[in-house]
């Protein structure tokens, strides 16, 4: 079935949220690294493959299989409104704090020279899922901010000093691409529903103007109401019972209410079936079946 909307029940659990934090040398088995402080309209991550199109004689445009990555640019950007001499110097490429030489401030400075201890081991940047208590976390390997520092001030407000980190192969790994994205396993929901009925199997006695209800562990579908998954009919020859369908508000109890009183002292089948789903699209185990005898 064609549906013109990309939003389903599992759309809330996989939201990012908030502006998230960005730290230095970010280590998932401890869940530990230096914070590099707070931040204003957040940041940016990109990974982007540059793309060549193989040309060939005959070929009249772009044609499947004839495409060649390059090159990968990949970056991450964090506005940051906490400006420290630590942010500063990550924001130089070279740059160094000198805490020593004078008594009232931290000097800051940069080299001419790029060296390998200037690559920071990783930058990370941890946000919110919506479905999980666990993190997102996007880490970029070899990261070296290149554009410098651009500081914008102006008055009644705050500077915020924007920082572009370059990722970098390594010369030991040359094949993988120097980003990672760590995104939660979400809590599975592999139990098929349960239900009961009223009345129960083999009951006798049911008044027939009574109403036949089943009743779920949990919320199904409310496309899973519908007279192909619900249904009572008479035991001797298969006829369906004509009658309405409805749910309670929290799709845990469906009700058939039959047109017509039922035949007094007459045996009948009411099945559920295995289209029925909970909300996590986990079918019904197996048809469930109902005999019962009218009064």
């Amino acid at each position: 079935m064609t549906v013109y909307s990309g939003f389903t029940q599992d759309t809330p659990d996989h939201l990012l949220l908030d502006a998230g934090a960005f730290y230095k040398n970010y280590d998932i088995g401890s869940a530990t690294g230096t914070l590099l402080g707070a931040t204003r309209g957040g940041g940016q991550f990109t990974a982007k493959p540059t793309i060549r199109q193989i040309e060939v004689d005959g070929v009249k445009g772009r044609a499947k299989g004839l495409n060649n990555i390059d090159a990968w640019e990949v970056s991450i950007l964090a506005n940051m409104l906490e400006i420290t001499p630590s942010v500063l110097s990550a924001a130089l490429a070279t740059g160094s704090v000198d805490t020593v030489t004078n008594a009232n401030y931290d000097i800051v400075t940069a080299s001419n020279t790029i060296q390998l201890s200037h690559y920071i081991d990783n930058v990370t940047w941890i946000g919110r899922l919506s479905g999980s208590n666990k993190p997102v976390v996007i880490r970029i390997f070899n990261a070296l901010s290149t554009e410098g520092i651009t500081l914008k001030t102006e008055d009644k407000n705050e500077g915020v000093l924007p920082i572009t980190f370059m990722a970098h192969y390594d010369a030991d790994n040359l094949d993988t691409v120097p980003f990672e994205i760590y995104y939660p396993k979400l809590p599975g929901d592999n139990t098929p529903p349960t239900v009961t009925t009223n009345p129960i199997d083999a009951a006798t006695g049911f008044s027939v103007s009574g109403n036949f209800v089943w009743t779920f562990n949990e919320p199904i579908r409310s496309s899973s109401l519908d007279t192909a998954n619900f249904m009572v009919m008479k035991a001797s020859d298969g006829t369906i019972v004509p009658g309405t369908l409805t749910i309670n508000a929290g799709k845990t109890v469906v009700t058939f209410d039959p047109t017509a009183n039922l035949t007094a002292a007459t045996a009948y089948i009411a099945v559920c079936t295995t289209g029925v789903k909970d909300m996590a699209g986990n079918a019904l185990a197996a048809n469930n079946i109902t005999n019962f005898t009218t009064a």
